[in-house]
């Protein structure tokens, strides 16, 4: 069973890829979003990380992967269809550059 976006942490962010202090700040950021969207539904906690540009495109892909996937860990697709999602396109890392 994956853990829920409310349990992923610091030693996850680092195992995706990121420094320690990059981890912690980026901790900091997702609980934020995290606590800013309407309610609990996955859907909320999505549009709120990716309205507040919480994942870069710079940031590893296992990132971004670690957190889409624990947002909708309990998501059940044969009731509520396919999950909402977003990932940077190449076009969108090259403007960031």
């Amino acid at each position: 069973m994956r853990k829920g976006i409310s349990e992923v942490g610091v030693e996850d962010f680092v195992k995706a890829g990121l420094t320690i202090e990059e981890a912690k700040e980026f901790q900091r950021v997702l609980k934020e979003a995290v606590f800013g969207a309407k309610g609990s539904d996955p859907r909320e906690v999505w549009r709120s990380l990716v309205a507040q540009r919480v994942l870069k495109p710079w940031h590893p892909h296992a990132l971004h992967q670690l957190v889409y996937y624990s947002v909708y860990a309990n998501w059940d697709s044969l009731t509520n269809g396919p999950p909402l999602y977003w990932f940077p396109s190449l076009y969108g890392f090259a403007l960031c550059l």
